[in-house]
C-alpha cells in the first residue's frame, strides 16, 4: 500500500527490506523504531502510512518529460515551474496542483 501511495503521488523513494537488509534493520533499531513502514523524509521520520504528513514533508514529485519520457525530480513548493529536460532539452510547464 505504501509503495502504491508513493508512486501514485509521484514521490521518489528508496525501498529497503528489513528482512533482507541488515543495515536497514539496524538503522530502525538504532532509532528505536519498531514499526513499518517507516519513512525518512529529510530529518523527519514517519512511522506508518500517514499520507497527509508524508505529502506535507515530501518537497518534490517525479514528472515525466513528454518527449523522451525521462523522469525528473521537481519541487512542489515553488508554484508553477518551467522545466527543461536535461536529456532532450524539451521545455515544459509543470503545475504541482
Amino acid at each position: 500500500m505504501a509503495k502504491e501511495f508513493l508512486s501514485q503521488n509521484r514521490i521518489h523513494f528508496e525501498e529497503k527490506d528489513i528482512d533482507l537488509d541488515a543495515g536497514a534493520r539496524n538503522e530502525l533499531a538504532k532509532r528505536n523504531i519498531s514499526g513499518v513502514p517507516a519513512f525518512f523524509i529529510g530529518k523527519e521520520v514517519v512511522v506508518g502510512l500517514d499520507k497527509e504528513k508524508i505529502l506535507r514533508l515530501a518537497n518534490h514529485r517525479l514528472v515525466e518529460c513528454d518527449q523522451c519520457k525521462t523522469r525528473l525530480r521537481v519541487p512542489v513548493d515553488k508554484g508553477v515551474l518551467k522545466v527543461t529536460c536535461p536529456k532532450c532539452k524539451n521545455l515544459f510547464q509543470w503545475d504541482p496542483k
